[in-house]
């Protein structure tokens, strides 16, 4: 028994070996990855060049790029010495990558890469920073204006799309990041939340910093002090004219120009193609275009990208004569910038690219739009039919600077948006179709004559409590009401919206009752409930036979969804369960009592689903669900919670393509996650997964399996301190 012990423990030695150190020596995809973040370190490299370039004087900035170019030069020098070294290496191979003719050598070769991978990625991090920090000069009058005694009020203003915001940013990231601040109160009134800072902040200095206000703000009725000598504190704003910054008594302005025509130049010839400007034909149409950028970098950058595939002398010239005529059309009504950003716009590649753009002014300004749910609301619209085309156009839309990519989000500018809206309302004509009052502070509801025209319309992020009338809104296609304060809606609301086709309600914790008069809706693709205070789904949501995508993601009040409901919906190709119910309140005749093999026999009649969020709550349940060919396909989020499981297999998750975002909550008596070992010998098994969240299972002790799923968003994994943390 003591030399079989002893055997096992040498084999368990001897696999850990081979599993720690063989992927040094099968090296040939890091190294192609090598290659690719070279590409990607080189292409910044020459971009932050421009930088360097185009500065005024030697300054911190320039310190900071010059030793960044030395690390830079270090890195490239080892990576090519390395990929010419690993290519060797694999083309002398005896049968292939898998049986090298000296092991160590090969090894020894790849440890080098791994490291050289994680420099590579630092470096690339770093230049990302860099690329983004604004006008070092600003940056410079706003610390020292922190140093001042008798400075409490500080504007900065300037044109919109001037890089106000940037600088904001770039000078409040280091401070914010180290507070610890608290940035809603769900559940106090406007008055408690003033009286909760006032109290905090008269005992401390503070620093506060406010962006793009557009008219004097009474900061007492939010709870700030007003800053003096006696307090030290300051308050930091940033707005589009001087005479704000008078009114709200600044003691110094700060105005953020435009760039110079030599430093506008530099920056358009980099997002337009050095390349192609630097043809001798192109050139003269290419600098009266970005002359007519103003030195705006946001127009400069929209335009640029918007320019950047354009490669022959007929387009810009094309380009040139177009924007000319729009900017002297727009002269003397709209601001010029309207005519550049609209030139972005209309350079998108497809007009559905275009209504998807547009459809992000629905959103409060300077909202983080989850990208999930955007996508949805598309699909909902009929915009698109499939989730990976979303994906291609949020990346369109990225690349065209047109939004701005924040991981799970994206967000808009303030003056893009602007501009957006204006386009939505066929440029200010039809102002009566698209109606957007979001984060408006409402208390009720537009009167009812004027939702009788309108096709769009965005009330969410509002006080409103109650609908009670039921307004005449034939040609109502779409109705945000998220993140309101809805306690009740009435049950002829929805009477008159034969053409609803998207209905968002989700973030109403307070609303518990969904009206049965929703079955008017007929026209209905997608309803998201999230985060509501639902009990039951009413019966007469069988009436939504076009519903295409259902969001009942984090209902913890559900209690009953009708039998049959979910089956009832033939079009579903989107359905969100994440956190849908909770076990403990099963009761009724509903859906949930069969369990999870009722839910499954329901789910297996949606034959168009492609995107699947569930919760599942108990192991032989989860071996159920493996036994649906979709659930492997489809399943984009998977919560599980398993209070009485020891030990689980997760080898199933290879299959699982599609799978995004994983849970594992309040398993608490889970010990081991168990994995095949031909997995762990491919390494990389579970490439689709970016998050992993591991909370209150205090006994799963091993977590080295996370090593299989390269692709994780890194924030993801610092969430599994919640549980232990042995990575």
């Amino acid at each position: 028994m003591n030399v079989e012990v002893s055997l096992v423990e040498l084999l368990s030695c001897f696999w850990n070996c081979i599993t720690e150190h063989g992927g040094y020596v099968c090296y040939d995809e890091d190294l192609n990855i090598l290659r690719s973040n070279m590409q990607m370190l080189s292409h910044l490299r020459n971009h932050l060049n421009t930088k360097v370039e185009t500065a005024d004087r030697v300054n911190e900035m320039i310190h900071k790029l010059e030793h960044w170019f030395s690390k830079v030069e270090v890195v490239e020098t080892n990576a090519t010495e390395l990929v010419n070294q690993g290519s060797q290496e694999l083309e002398s191979n005896c049968l292939g990558s898998c049986c090298p003719r000296n092991c160590w050598s090969r090894h020894k070769i790849g440890r080098k890469i791994q490291s050289t991978l994680t420099d590579v990625a630092a470096l690339n991090t770093e230049g990302e920073q860099l690329l983004a920090t604004p006008i070092e000069g600003t940056l410079d009058k706003l610390r020292s204006c922190l140093g001042k005694d008798g400075v409490g009020r500080v504007g900065i203003y300037g044109k919109g799309g001037v890089g106000k915001t940037t600088v904001m940013n770039e000078f409040g990231s280091n401070l914010l990041s180290e507070a610890n601040l608290t940035t809603s109160w769900k559940d106090k009134g406007p008055e408690e939340r003033a009286k909760d800072i006032c109290e905090v902040l008269s005992r401390k200095r503070f620093l506060l910093l406010l962006d793009d206000i557009w008219e004097p703000v009474d900061l007492t009725k939010v709870g700030f002090p007003i800053p003096d000598r006696d307090n030290g504190s300051k308050i930091i704003f940033t707005t589009r004219t001087e005479e704000v910054c008078n009114q709200m008594g600044a003691e110094e302005k700060i105005e953020v120009d435009r760039l110079t025509e030599k430093k506008a130049w530099a920056f358009f010839r980099e997002k337009a193609g050095k390349d192609t400007l630097d043809i001798p034909e192109i050139r003269k149409p290419a600098e009266t275009i970005a002359k007519m950028c103003d030195g705006l970098p946001l127009a400069l950058l929209t335009v640029g990208q918007a320019m950047e595939l354009k490669k022959t002398f007929q387009e810009w010239d094309h380009s040139n004569k177009t924007l000319r005529k729009s900017v002297s059309e727009f002269s003397g009504t709209k601001d010029p910038v309207f005519a550049l950003l609209n030139f972005s716009y209309d350079n998108l590649p497809s007009e559905t690219i275009k209504s998807c753009f547009l459809y992000c002014t629905l959103f409060p300004e300077e909202f983080s739009i989850n990208k999930f749910n955007l996508i949805d609301c598309w699909i909902g619209e009929g915009f698109l039919d499939e989730f990976s085309e979303g994906k291609k156009i949020i990346r369109t839309l990225v690349h065209a600077s047109l939004l701005q990519d924040d991981g799970e989000e994206v967000k808009m500018h303030d003056l893009i948006r602007e501009v957006a809206l204006w386009i939505s309302c066929e440029c200010g004509r039809l102002r009566e179709k698209y109606l957007v009052e979001a984060g408006a502070q409402l208390s009720e509801a537009p009167e009812i004559g004027r939702w009788e025209r309108v096709r769009r319309m965005s009330l969410m992020s509002n006080h409103i409590q109650r609908l009670t009338k039921a307004p005449r809104c034939n040609d109502l296609l779409t109705l945000f009401l998220g993140n309101n304060h809805l306690k009740m809606i009435d049950n002829a609301f929805f009477q008159f919206m034969p053409s609803l086709k998207v209905l968002d309600l989700s973030g109403n914790r307070e609303l518990n009752e969904l009206p049965s008069g929703i079955s008017k809706t007929g026209s209905l693709q997608y309803l998201n409930l999230s985060r509501t205070g639902i009990r039951q789904l009413p019966v007469a949501l069988r009436n939504l036979v076009k519903l295409k995508c259902l969001n009942l993601e984090y209902t913890y009040e559900l209690q009953t969804i009708p039998m049959r409901l979910i089956a009832s919906f033939s079009n579903m190709k989107l359905l969100r369960m994440l956190h849908c119910a909770s076990s403990d309140r099963i009761v009724g005749d509903g859906i949930q009592t069969g369990g999870h093999q009722s839910m499954l026999r329901e789910l297996q009649q949606l034959e168009h689903l492609n995107e699947l969020t569930i919760s599942i709550t108990r192991e032989y349940s989860l071996e159920t669900f493996r036994s649906w060919d979709k659930f492997q396909t489809c399943t984009q989020a998977l919560s599980l919670h398993f209070k009485h499981s020891r030990s689980l297999d997760i080898s199933f998750l290879e299959g699982m393509k599609c799978l995004d975002d994983l849970e594992f909550i309040n398993c608490i008596t889970l010990r081991e996650l168990r994995i095949e070992q031909s997995l762990i010998m491919r390494g990389g098994s579970f490439n689709s997964l970016h998050k992993v969240s591991i909370i209150n299972c205090s006994k799963l002790e091993d977590l080295t399996w996370i090593a299989l799923a390269p692709n994780l968003v890194s924030h993801c994994i610092k969430m599994l301190q919640h549980g232990r943390d042995n990575l």
